[in-house]
């Protein structure tokens, strides 16, 4: 199905009442052109606020306002942006729409996926053989995602750099912000991206090109490929569902509507937080993040069954594996937890006492002074009194040290050849700019570094496949003035910390090495000579 024929389905099909002489068709068009990728197909809220009547303090005026000003520092861009994309009646009829229309309730059924699917490359045998640019090893690809101004358009895109060199060597448009990528585990020539407008597309890293390309739901953030390639997973957020499907076509084989009762003993739908595949069997783990529950899918068993655990905390988002893929270990948002999964038995083993709001990233595993440990970041919130970094034992699950840090944290990156766990400083506070550096004997934070000319964001640190270089994202928001681009992609020498390379990108955001495709958990990627 294409965009057009996408938006007038979001139209017709989850169009509310109009109110008085509000051309709602119009308006509804408008917002599911400009605004749906960053708030949410239903106005309920996605990577941005929710925009509905109901939720919005803000009246007409105001939110026409910030339609024309933007909100540093968070995403939503300025005015220079727009200049020549909203008018003034367009911005006005949005903020009317937003103060005076409830949330709608899309649906996008699996007919309706099958029926977006886009065959770009129809003849795949075709395709090179090999890279066609210069990489001594293709596990040496990083990919960053440049979210673009407005989260669309143009400068929305998949960059490949070289880890050796840092020399650009591919793009790949997606048309919407790319959020996730993932690579095939077997066939080194394939990797997946998800798209905030809920597109997952199938790109080949050997022509940098998009073959294929099919709308999975109509936001959402979670996608993984099975360990035996076979499957791709996507879970959405609009509407609550999570979609299997096959690797190499990208048909749609089944879908799975996303409710369960919370630890509240309420009824939800849910969002799908993590979804993860583990080496220890053919299953997709995904975390409902509303209702509290962890499924196991079998990907070897006839009708895909699903082994439910209930009352794993409130507010699940993101997780990691144990090195041999047994556990899961998933953050607990508003019960300050970690809780540790035993995915064989299928029952909690341990909820570990973390900082406020955990926020696990795609996780981090280390060898410390002869133990296995696991780093726990928090995001923090308003009341949080303190920061800090949890780290716990990956055998007993104790907790082993809490590391103060000075402001909320996301993502921690490590590597087995590089000396320090790297967490970035999040949030809107002075020390957004700056990563701190963890060492891996003392445990202790030994250097804080200030990204240079971020103006506020330093987010998504990754190591290079071979530990010696790793990758931030820089000024991660979306305003920009006077075509200065909106972020930049900086490199530096993983053991003295020094700059290497600053790269312009436009609003750059995760940044993945290829050599996860071979990675159970970050911090103990294989290594790569």
């Amino acid at each position: 199905m294409k965009i057009r024929a996408v938006v007038a389905f979001l139209v017709t099909a989850a169009m509310p009442l109009a109110a008085g002489a509000l051309d709602v068709p119009r308006a509804e068009r408008l917002f599911a052109q400009h605004c749906a990728v960053c708030h949410g197909a239903d106005r309920g809220g996605y990577i941005g606020p929710a925009l509905n009547r109901d939720e919005t303090k803000l009246g007409a005026g105001e939110v026409a306002e910030i339609i024309l000003s933007g909100k540093p520092p968070t995403l939503m861009p300025q005015h220079p942006s727009w200049r020549g994309t909203l008018s003034v009646k367009d911005r006005e009829l949005l903020a009317e729409l937003i103060t005076t229309q409830p949330k709608t309730k899309p649906s996008w059924s699996i007919g309706d996926v099958r029926a977006s699917l886009e065959v770009l490359v129809a003849d795949e045998s075709r395709l090179p053989s090999a890279p066609t640019y210069k990489i001594d090893r293709i596990d040496d690809l990083m990919a960053v995602m440049s979210r673009g101004r407005q989260a669309a358009g143009k400068e929305a895109k998949v960059l490949f750099f070289d880890g050796r060199t840092h020399r650009k060597v591919g793009e790949v448009p997606t048309v919407f912000g790319p959020h996730l990528m993932d690579f095939h585990p077997t066939e080194p020539r394939w990797a997946y991206v998800r798209d905030d407008a809920g597109w997952v597309h199938k790109v080949d890293l050997y022509s940098m090109r998009t073959v294929r390309k099919v709308r999975a739901g109509l936001n959402g953030t979670s996608l993984a490929v099975s360990r035996d390639g076979r499957y791709v997973a996507a879970g959405s957020y609009v509407p609550h569902t999570m979609v299997i499907m096959d690797a190499a076509t990208l048909e749609p084989l089944h879908l799975i509507e996303l409710a369960g009762v919370d630890p509240d003993g309420k009824m939800v739908e849910a969002d799908a937080g993590i979804i993860t595949s583990t080496p220890f069997a053919n299953w997709f783990v995904v975390a409902l993040e509303q209702a509290g529950q962890v499924w196991i899918v079998d990907l070897d068993r006839r009708g895909m069954p699903i082994t439910a655990i209930k009352d794993v905390g409130r507010h699940l988002h993101d997780g990691f594996l144990s090195p041999d893929g047994r556990y899961l270990v998933v953050s607990s948002y508003d019960d300050h937890l970690n809780t540790v999964i035993d995915l064989s038995e299928a029952r909690i083993v341990r909820k570990i006492p973390s900082g406020c709001k955990p926020h696990l990233g795609s996780g981090a595993v280390i060898r410390s002074n002869g133990r296995l440990l696991g780093i726990g970041t928090n995001i923090g919130e308003d009341k949080c009194p303190s920061y800090e970094v949890t780290v716990f034992d990956m055998n007993t699950f104790d907790v082993v040290k809490r590391i103060p840090v000075i402001g909320p944290t996301e993502s921690p990156a490590a590597h087995p050849d590089a000396p320090y766990v790297i967490v970035d400083i999040v949030g809107t506070g002075p020390n957004a700019n700056k990563l701190q550096f963890v060492d891996k004997n003392t445990l202790e934070v030994v250097r804080t570094l200030e990204v240079e000319g971020t103006l506020g964001h330093s987010h998504f640190p990754e190591y290079t496949a071979r530990g010696d270089f790793f990758y931030v994202s820089a000024r991660y928001r979306g305003d920009r003035s006077l075509s200065v681009p909106g972020g930049r992609l900086v490199i530096f020498d993983s053991r003295t910390l020094r700059e290497v390379k600053s790269i312009p990108v436009d609003v750059p955001a995760g940044v993945f090495s290829r050599v996860r495709a071979r990675t159970v958990v970050v911090g103990l990627q294989p290594t790569v000579k």
